[in-house]
């Protein structure tokens, strides 16, 4: 340790080094939304095995304790970008006032409008099925989203929710092919041609059950 250096934690109150030792930010919800946005970045470049904590910390301007210290694992990590993803979404919709199935799906479609957040989505969908500590994390991400979708069916159609349940099931399936088909083939159709499409099928599949009898 240099002179200088040693000099400095002398002078600084013990409780002062404990906290930088700690990673606690002056402002935690501030770290916690920058870690949350590198994190999304680095993954969506690198992946999830790929990426370490470290350039994490470094891409969001924080120590690698500082991401420990509000997260705890990579994993955790994780899973809050995959949560902020989804909130994000729902806190628009909340905001306007918007309602219906149809504004629902095209919302949380709208989460890949966002490149960082696209590329990031992209790449967790195939490296979950390769990796078993991902995988629940994705499963529990994929849950959340259908239940916000089965639970608005219920609003809008009043139907059981085993019904709602397997719509929900069978309009997030078409989000997902459609994303992945968006990766593979971006010259016959465009992205504003898959959102056209997502929200035709959802429509269609809502039109059915308010065909159904109850």
């Amino acid at each position: 340790m240099s002179v200088k250096v040693r000099r400095r934690a002398m002078a600084e109150p013990a409780d002062t080094v404990v906290q930088r030792r700690r990673g606690v930010s002056k402002n935690p919800e501030e770290a916690r939304r920058k870690i949350i946005e590198a994190a999304i970045a680095a993954f969506g470049e690198t992946g999830f095995r790929g990426t370490s904590t470290e350039l994490i910390a470094e891409r969001a301007g924080y120590s690698q304790a500082t991401v420990f210290f509000h997260f705890g694992t990579k994993p955790s990590l994780l899973q809050a970008c995959l949560e902020e993803c989804v909130r994000r979404a729902l806190a628009t919709i909340r905001a306007t006032g918007a309602s219906g199935t149809v504004e629902l799906v095209s919302r949380l479609d709208g989460i890949f409008d966002d490149r960082p957040t696209a590329e990031f989505l992209s790449v967790m969908l195939l490296e979950q099925s390769r990796n078993e500590a991902m995988r629940p994390i994705y499963a529990s991400f994929h849950g959340l989203v259908r239940q916000e979708i089965c639970d608005e069916i219920v609003r809008e159609v009043a139907v059981s929710p085993g019904a709602a349940s397997e719509a929900a099931a069978k309009i997030l399936s078409m989000m997902i092919g459609v994303h992945a088909e968006f990766r593979v083939e971006k010259q016959l159709f465009s992205r504003a041609d898959y959102a056209r499409m997502l929200t035709q099928v959802t429509q269609l599949i809502i039109d059915d059950l308010r065909r159904t009898p109850r």
